[in-house]
């Protein structure tokens, strides 16, 4: 039986010690760490979500990120991905740092546009990662071209990453699990089912279909009046025919639109962290141009005494004072942990009775 992928949801279940210090008021440590190792990007993708902050070319300080793979641990993080607001394979710490968090037993993965990848990061991706992940949003040069905001060449370029990263696969008996993900846009929705049958050509394992999440202060903000049931019923149909045993094509739920929140509380900030390309660390990802958000910097500090720092429970506190989560970003890493949690936080009469 293939493993499901599980891509609308949460896996926080899996780890009921460090869900026990949640509901026991101990000092909850993250799990999940996603480290931006520069916010320099050789695209200018339309729908990113980190636009608003302006690709300022930042990026962490030589040798800290290697250092910080080792805080990591120490701070009982279980798994790292490399992504954030730029290419991550254009900082050149990148792959001694990600040997680190493997030498160390955590999980290491990584989100690419895989425009810049050589032979070398593609055979250490194959031996190092649980998953790589392509962002790959058209399904033809100029459609790519268009919503990455580069030359329609860089689709091949891209392609030729992911072909070479699933021979490397095949050869080296790796367990890599590589996927490519595409945002639903109207700039490239008559590309998708293009696009569906390349990625399963070329040895993706799956094939995702996210939908767009705007963000208030990005500028873009496209018509979406072309998702209709109808044209999603097109889209299941084909997943149901171009997925088999080896290869999963996924489209992800509509529900996950709807901002509205059941919960006042973001239960699960805790659980993570992310480390921004200029030190600066936050539980939440979608409210950073607010400062008060910030938790600390790992410039100034390690990471497992910033954890344990006054200002990480102030940062904490003034998110769940101060944000109305119904104004938060759609499906935001959090929400699917949150209505889990909100239901353990708050159980029903008779628990016992199971």
């Amino acid at each position: 039986m293939k493993p499901s992928l599980r891509l609308d949801s949460h896996k926080l279940q899996y780890h009921p010690a460090r869900v026990a210090d949640f509901l026991e008021g101990r000092t909850v440590w993250p799990l999940y760490a996603e480290i931006s190792p520069t916010s320099t990007c050789n695209h200018r993708c339309l729908f990113c979500n980190f636009n608003y902050l302006g690709h300022k070319n930042m990026q962490l300080p030589a040798g800290r990120m290697q250092k910080l793979a080792r805080e990591l641990k120490d701070s009982h993080v279980k798994a790292v991905v490399f992504a954030g607001a730029g290419e991550p394979s254009l900082h050149p710490d990148l792959f001694p740092a990600m040997r680190i968090v493997r030498e160390l037993g955590m999980d290491a993965a990584m989100s690419t546009n895989g425009a810049r990848l050589n032979n070398e990061q593609l055979m250490e991706m194959a031996h190092l990662l649980s998953w790589v992940r392509f962002s790959f949003n058209g399904g033809t040069p100029e459609a790519y071209g268009t919503c990455h905001g580069v030359a329609p060449e860089n689709f091949h370029r891209a392609l030729s990453s992911l072909r070479k990263l699933a021979e490397c696969k095949a050869r080296e008996h790796s367990r890599v699990t590589i996927g490519a993900q595409c945002v639903l846009l109207p700039e490239n929705r008559k590309s998708i089912e293009a696009l569906a049958r390349l990625m399963k050509e070329s040895g993706a394992d799956y094939f995702s279909i996210k939908h767009f999440y705007p963000h208030e202060e990005n500028s873009y903000q496209p018509d979406m009046s072309f998702l209709t049931e109808s044209f999603l019923s097109d889209l299941r149909q084909l997943a149901d025919e171009v997925s088999d045993a080896r290869f999963t094509m996924v489209v992800r739920g509509v529900d996950s639109l709807d901002r509205k929140r059941p919960y006042k509380e973001c239960h699960g900030l805790p659980f993570i962290i992310y480390i921004r390309e200029d030190g600066m660390a936050y539980t939440c990802f979608s409210h950073q141009d607010d400062d008060k958000t910030a938790i600390g910097s790992i410039l100034d500090d390690e990471l497992p005494a910033l954890w344990l720092k006054q200002a990480k429970d102030a940062a904490l506190q003034y998110i769940n004072r101060n944000m109305d989560k119904d104004l938060c970003q759609a499906n935001c890493r959090h929400h699917q942990i949150n209505l889990w949690l909100q239901q353990l936080k708050n159980p029903p009469m008779h628990v016992n009775f199971i």
